[in-house]
């Protein structure tokens, strides 16, 4: 990662620079040509006053007057041909006849002065041409063709392109140090974090990365470091639900077991022995299957093959039948029920899933309540929705635990057994239902529970019954 960093800094500098030597390089040139040509031209335009010299004579036999022409145009350093119209030669400053025709651009036949770069047919060197009109009354009389050699000008442009060269080199090593340097600042930290990660991975969540790495890479470490947290938060959570869940099945089969050899062994029990032995059977074999049941229902959820029934059910009719339900739990520790409903609680829903939410949460309400206490169950009908609230006055759940108890395998209290499921499980329920839970707590005050679901949640059903409850 660290040569393609560097490449790809290199890359793109270097094409800038190429980029800019080109430019320079026909930027000197077009520079140095043009101010050589605009100097012919404005030399050439002096001619006009050789043309009033003659301006009593026959224009039309200037050739008679090209040696004075000549020599009043002439420019050190270029050579200045006298040109007519067809591009025969007239007269030449070097004083020597030339056969050859010029060729005149069509530009220069209208009165304008252009330039160009020919070839010397005789030295096969490139030269500058300068063509100026000589006019009089608006008419192009003949034209001055002012050439001369591009030796020194080109030598001059490759010395100025030579130094544009050597400052490109010194600026592209400038820029290798820059990015081996900027690769290291990038590659490095990386690296690090990818050792660590690998450390990490080998289930060492208690090792941390560093975060004081800049932007996008300190977010980084700071988002795996949170991840540890969270898989040693889950890994916490479930090995303690393991030691939890084990109690709970331990404890029933233990009481089972104990009640199966006492009825084996025994000769003279009597009728209500027997009969609180069979009646403990049955409670604890009960619990086992609750306990069974939210295993399977963890596992559906964890593979996501929950499949509510929805029908149209009346939830303050589902509320009272929970409560009914339940009641003798309650009364074991002398807590009174109110229930109260307002407004119009019909809604299509799972029932028996909804009624498993409405047990679960009832029951951790009665389990936390203080004896002597009261539960408010209430039932609100809305325009889009129904709420359904369950207050109780008991031990409540601290601040710190308040954001999780509706994960899966949290339990607020471990003291008071359970599975840690039950919240979760209901959680799912509620969700599948497009419907939130929301919780409000305070120490030895008590829990308020809040279940909101929509009356015409998404289609996340297989089937649909329209029968109201």
């Amino acid at each position: 990662m660290k040569r393609r960093v560097i490449f790809s800094f290199m890359a793109v500098i270097v094409l800038m620079l190429l980029l800019v030597e080109v430019m320079v390089y026909f930027g000197v040139k077009q520079y140095y040509y043009q101010g050589i040509a605009s100097t012919f031209q404005h030399h050439a335009e002096t001619s006009s006053a050789f043309l009033k010299k003659y301006q009593s004579e026959e224009l039309r036999e200037y050739h008679e007057y090209s040696d004075d022409i000549i020599n009043g145009v002439q420019y050190d350093g270029a050579e200045v041909d006298l040109v007519s119209r067809s591009g025969s030669i007239v007269m030449s400053s070097t004083g020597v006849k030339k056969e050859q025709l010029a060729q005149v651009p069509d530009e220069v036949l209208n009165g304008e002065s252009t330039y160009r770069v020919e070839q010397d047919q005789e030295t096969k060197e490139d030269i500058l041409v300068t063509y100026s009109p000589l006019l009089y009354n608006g008419q192009v009389l003949a034209i001055l063709r002012y050439s001369s050699s591009l030796y020194q000008v080109t030598a001059t442009i490759w010395s100025v392109m030579r130094l544009a060269l050597i400052v490109g080199a010194i600026i592209s090593v400038i820029v290798f140090i820059i990015s081996l340097i900027l690769a290291n600042s990038i590659v490095t930290p990386i690296k690090e974090i990818t050792r660590d990660s690998l450390y990490m991975g080998k289930n060492n969540f208690q090792s941390r990365l560093k975060e004081a790495y800049p932007f996008e890479l300190g977010d980084l470490s700071r988002t795996l470091n949170y991840m540890a947290d969270e898989i040693q938060k889950t890994d916490r959570m479930k090995n303690e639900f393991i030691s939890s869940i084990s109690h709970e099945l331990r404890t029933p089969l233990t009481g089972i077991k104990g009640w199966i050899e006492t009825i084996n062994g025994a000769v003279d029990l009597s009728k209500a022995e027997m009969e609180q032995g069979m009646t403990i059977l049955s409670a604890e074999t009960n619990r086992l299957i609750h306990l069974v049941e939210d295993l399977l229902d963890f596992s559906r959820l964890q593979s996501h093959r929950i499949i509510l029934h929805k029908q149209k059910l009346s939830l303050a009719n589902l509320v009272k039948e929970v409560k009914e339900q339940m009641q003798t739990e309650a009364l074991q520790k002398d807590i009174q029920t109110k229930v109260s409903v307002e407004g119009d609680t019909n809604i299509l829903g799972d029932r028996s899933r909804l009624k498993q939410v409405l047990i679960n949460m009832y029951d951790n309400a009665v389990k936390y309540s203080h004896p002597h206490s009261v539960i408010h169950l209430t039932v609100q009908g809305n325009p889009n929705d129904v709420t359904i609230t369950i207050q109780d006055r008991g031990i409540g759940i601290k601040d710190e635990d308040l954001p999780y108890v509706l994960e899966t395998f949290y339990q607020s209290n471990y003291n008071q057994g359970g599975s840690g499921l039950g919240l979760a499980i209901s959680n799912e329920i509620v969700s599948l239902h497009d419907g939130t839970i929301a919780l409000e707590s305070e120490i030895n005050k008590g829990t308020s529970i809040t279940v909101t679901l929509p009356r015409s949640p998404s289609h996340k059903a297989s089937n649909y019954n329209e029968e109201t409850s």
